[in-house]
């Protein structure tokens, strides 16, 4: 009888488990969401813009910076492009730094796509993969948010709505 009771207890643990683990894999796929991050000093790094400029990261100190991760061919970054320009257009005299890094896309489709979206935020290419692996980026739309400290404070997996990224801005602006 006890062994039953046991045989019972394990087959419900197993079945929970696994019950766990489809709505994390359905969830996985389809939605965005602020991702646990574990406040650290945001890598430096330095990007040659599409406008000719240059971006380098420790020049911010003092800002809030938002880095996201997009490339032109990624559906989600197309819905939030917008966004973010809209952000960028209203914060960006008032302490906050947006910056686009193109991973894993070509120039001539990275440069219309910020033509198509009118975007005037820093964006660059990051030819070398070595942002992405810093940040340990696992897709795209990808958006961090660094302190004026220059930590690491906020990580959003996902395309971002205007809200949440005007609520995570302010947080930061605090």
């Amino acid at each position: 009888m006890a062994r039953l009771a046991g045989l019972g207890l394990i087959t419900a643990f197993a079945f929970g488990l696994l019950g766990l683990l489809a709505f994390g894999l359905a969830r996985q796929g389809i939605s965005a969401a602020l991702v646990p991050v574990r406040p650290r000093p945001a890598p430096d790094f330095s990007l040659a813009l599409f406008d000719g400029g240059r971006f380098d990261l420790g020049a911010q100190r003092g800002k809030v910076v938002v880095v996201n991760f997009w490339a032109s061919w990624c559906a989600p970054c197309r819905a939030e492009a917008p966004v973010l320009e809209s952000v960028w257009q209203r914060y960006r005299d008032r302490g906050v730094v947006v910056v686009g890094v193109d991973i894993w896309d070509n120039e001539a489709s990275a440069r219309a796509y910020i033509r198509e979206f009118g975007l005037t935020f820093p964006n660059g290419p990051d030819p070398t993969g070595s942002v992405v692996v810093d940040y340990g980026v696992t897709g795209v739309p990808e958006t961090y948010f660094i302190s004026p400290d220059g930590t690491i404070r906020r990580k959003w997996n996902g395309p971002l709505t205007e809200s949440s990224l005007v609520a995570l801005v302010e947080e930061l602006r605090r």
